[in-house]
């Protein structure tokens, strides 16, 4: 589990989606409804809630989010390394966004805004540790 703590896990995000791309699933299906009609998920108020691969894929997208801020709180070399990795899957997110046909969608646009979110708070929580660690500034 160590090794993970090297890459940038918003890379296995974009894997996870470019095999959902070539497979033929995405982004045709991105707003289907994944349970269809069960009453599964009915809410307190009654409601039924019918979550799609798409909602799906964020959720999942803000779980790996969280994990890479906590990740980002270190303040190593390997920590350095995930950064530098972290800024080229955000450069092949937006290429792909800009480019891609099948990724000019909500969905992709969002998590690459999370990968872009990790990427800054990523240097500056880092920074900070930094500063604070080594005892410079006030």
């Amino acid at each position: 589990m160590k090794i993970l703590s090297y890459f940038p896990l918003f890379a296995f995000v974009l894997m996870g989606y470019l095999i959902l791309v070539f497979s033929g699933f995405f982004p045709d299906n991105i707003s289907v409804i994944v349970m269809g009609d069960s009453n599964l998920l009915t809410l307190p108020s009654g409601i039924i809630w019918r979550p799609t691969w798409g909602d799906l894929f964020l959720m999942l997208g803000i779980i790996v989010l969280f994990v890479e801020l906590f990740k980002s709180t270190r303040t190593s070399t390997v920590s350095i390394i995930d950064h530098i990795l972290s800024t080229f899957v955000l450069l092949a997110y937006l290429i792909i966004w800009l480019t891609s046909e099948w990724a000019g969608n909500s969905v992709f646009l969002i998590l690459t805004m999370m990968t872009f979110l990790d990427v800054l708070a990523g240097f500056t929580i880092t920074i900070s540790a930094a500063k604070r660690d080594i005892g410079l500034g006030s």
